[in-house]
This record gives C-alpha cells, sequence and structure tokens, in this order.
C-alpha cells in the first residue's frame, strides 16, 4: 500500500523573545527551543496511525508542521493530500459560535469554485447526508454550537472536515474533554468513518487505551522525540523504551 504521509528528519525550533534583563546579559535577544527533534516515519494510505506522549512533548506541533500551519522547519515533509484536516480538542472553539450549525457545515462547501460550484439546494443536500453520516439529525441545522452537548459539537466538527472532501484526518486529542461514554461513540464514528470511507487518520492522544481501540500502529513520543514506533500489538506487548514501560503500566495495560 502506498504512503500518503512521510516525515524524515524534521526538526522545529521555537524562538523565545528574552525581557530587558536578559538582554543586558546576552548578545541575542532571541533563544531557540528545539520541539522537535530528527522525527522520521511514514503512514500508510488508509493507514489509523496513533500517536502518544505527554502535553507538551510536541504532538501538536508535529501536527501543525504536517498540515502547513508551522512553516518554519528544517527536514521534509510529504503529503499525498491536497486539503488535509484537522479535529481539535475543544470543538466549541473551532465551531463559530454566532453561526448556526446549517451555515457552518456549508461553509466549506461554499468555497468550492468553478465546475465543483454547488447550488444552495445542493449544499443543503450534502450537509443532511453528512449529518447523517455523523449519527444527528438534521434539525439541528437550526441550533447555535452552544445549544448543543460536547459529544453534537464533536461530531459537527468531524462532519465539518469531511465536507472538504478529505482522505486524511488529523485528530488531535478529540475525545479527552469528553466523559467516557460519549468517547466510546465517537470512537466508534471515527472507526466507522474509517471503514466506509478509506480516509487516513493521525490520532494523537495521551490516552494508550484508547489508542489501542483505534490504531493500527502507533508512535511513542517524549520531549520531542520518537521513542518507538510499530504495530499496535507489538509496542504494547513488548516495548523496548523505559518510558512506553511507564506509560503502560500507568494505564494498567
Amino acid at each position: 500500500m502506498k504512503n500518503i504521509l512521510e516525515v524524515n528528519k524534521l526538526n522545529v525550533y521555537y524562538t523565545n523573545n528574552e525581557g530587558l534583563a536578559k538582554k543586558l546579559k546576552r548578545k541575542s535577544g532571541e533563544s531557540r527551543q528545539h520541539v522537535l527533534k530528527d522525527v522520521s516515519f511514514d503512514m500508510k494510505r488508509g493507514e489509523v496511525l496513533g500517536l502518544v506522549g505527554e502535553s507538551g512533548c510536541g504532538k501538536t506541533t508535529l501536527a501543525k508542521a504536517i498540515l502547513g500551519m508551522q512553516k518554519q522547519y528544517d527536514g521534509e515533509i510529504w503529503l499525498d493530500c491536497p486539503n488535509p484536516q484537522m479535529v481539535f480538542q475543544d470543538p466549541y472553539a473551532s465551531l463559530n459560535p454566532s453561526k448556526k450549525i446549517g451555515w457552518i457545515l456549508e461553509e466549506p462547501l461554499r468555497m468550492k469554485k468553478g465546475s465543483d460550484r454547488l447550488t444552495k439546494a445542493e449544499r443543503a443536500k450534502r450537509v443532511d447526508e453528512m449529518l447523517v453520516r455523523v449519527g444527528l439529525d438534521g434539525k439541528l441545522k437550526e441550533h447555535y454550537p452552544a445549544e448543543l452537548s460536547g459529544g453534537q459539537r464533536q461530531r459537527i466538527a468531524i462532519a465539518e472536515a469531511l465536507l472538504c472532501d478529505t482522505d486524511f484526518l488529523i485528530a488531535d486529542e478529540p475525545v479527552s474533554a469528553l466523559d467516557v461514554t460519549i468517547q466510546a461513540q465517537i470512537i466508534r464514528l471515527l472507526l466507522k468513518l474509517h471503514k466506509e470511507l478509506g480516509i487516513s487518520i493521525l490520532f494523537i492522544s495521551h490516552d494508550l487505551r484508547v489508542v489501542y481501540q483505534m490504531c493500527d500502529r502507533v508512535m511513542i513520543m517524549k520531549n520531542g522525540v520518537i521513542l518507538e514506533q510499530g504495530n499496535v500489538e507489538e509496542v504494547y506487548r513488548n516495548p523496548f523504551s523505559d518510558y512506553t514501560k511507564l506509560l503502560l503500566d500507568a494505564a494498567n495495560l
């Protein structure tokens, strides 16, 4: 199976502006924080790949670099998808609170140009079909994001991403803000969509149990370094990194 994503020797640095006192002591007023360090991996088309690590280890920075939101890096990123999409941890923050759900979901369809341009009726039909696909009632089109539950909002965020006709999705901690019951529902939804649409999913999480349910392969990251990667079963049963062993012990796996 062909690769949809290849990352080779990726390094990302953040520049920190220092205060006046430190500037007087240094010739340069800037320092650099090395966030991602020689990160290399590939991802097969149609695969669900997990990325696990504690908060601040560089997971979201990697996602932003892949999506082109972080342009200052060394190394190579090759992605065979013209319109990659991201589902964020907090769907409420990513949905326009002043617009109704119908308007929000039609927005990516309104941006289509030329021969791909859709009529209002066609946009409404696509939105209705997508709401059914993600398990929501079409009546929610007349509601605002604040009127929906957390699980409903996350389903809307997933629907909005898929309406962009993408085949590559980054899910950045998409269930961590939800209670356990709703987490399970969203995981089942993502797996269903993966099976039906054949989309590739980079699933970012700190929860090893969720990754075990979701993913074909897993990468373990600490302090911007991928410590190990491989088939989920192999990594979970025979980890060689002490950090991975610590994470598995903490999760009682």
